[in-house]
């Protein structure tokens, strides 16, 4: 019996090892939402998809629905973590992929928190680190909104783009409204 293969971008979220050489990845697909994944013998020598791996890349993903779990195929690294691992922007998409894993409830598409992370990886070399933490209270605030965690009509929110130096600078005026109505969210989440 045959199985569709999907084709889709990712980010690698989370990796765990499994068994002898097999691996866990959970990734945040733009197709599926959130999905964990399996991949069969990827630590072995000879896979030539182990360099694909690091968590925190932008990738594309050939994925095949499985019984319990998706499997991966195929995978191709877009931009990978490695070249950005010593720069702040790797502890700043860290978080978001930790608060992501942990607001996420499984395979449901949102288009527009895809929209945004993959906008975050393809401006990489154009954020100026002074930005990041409008940036991060940004995309941490609309993702809450396109969750169903927030309720606001602020400007980050409405915008079309998160790269905004107008937008940066109205939320570092008002970051602790932000951050405040971020925790609430949070807490109003229960998760």
């Amino acid at each position: 019996m045959s199985h569709a293969i999907y084709q889709t971008p990712a980010i690698i979220l989370k990796t765990k090892n499994m068994r002898e050489s097999n691996k866990l990845v959970v990734l945040y697909t733009e197709r599926f939402g959130l999905i964990y994944t399996t991949m069969q013998s990827i630590r072995e020598l000879k896979s030539k998809m182990k360099y694909h791996t690091n968590t925190l890349s932008l990738v594309t993903v050939d994925v095949v629905r499985g019984r319990d779990i998706w499997r991966i195929t195929g995978i191709h690294e877009d931009i990978s973590s490695l070249s950005f691992v010593e720069n702040e922007f790797y502890t700043f998409i860290h978080r978001i992929a930790v608060l992501l894993l942990r607001m996420s409830q499984g395979e449901e598409s949102h288009r527009e928190i895809w929209n945004d992370l993959h906008s975050l990886y393809k401006n990489i070399d154009t954020i100026d680190s002074q930005n990041y933490e409008a940036v991060e209270i940004i995309t941490i605030a609309r993702m809450l909104y396109f969750l169903g965690y927030w309720d606001g009509t602020q400007s980050c929110i409405t915008s079309h783009t998160i790269f905004n130096n107008e937008l940066f600078d109205e939320v570092i005026k008002n970051k602790l409204e932000y951050i405040k109505l971020i925790n609430q969210g949070i807490i109003d989440s229960q998760l």
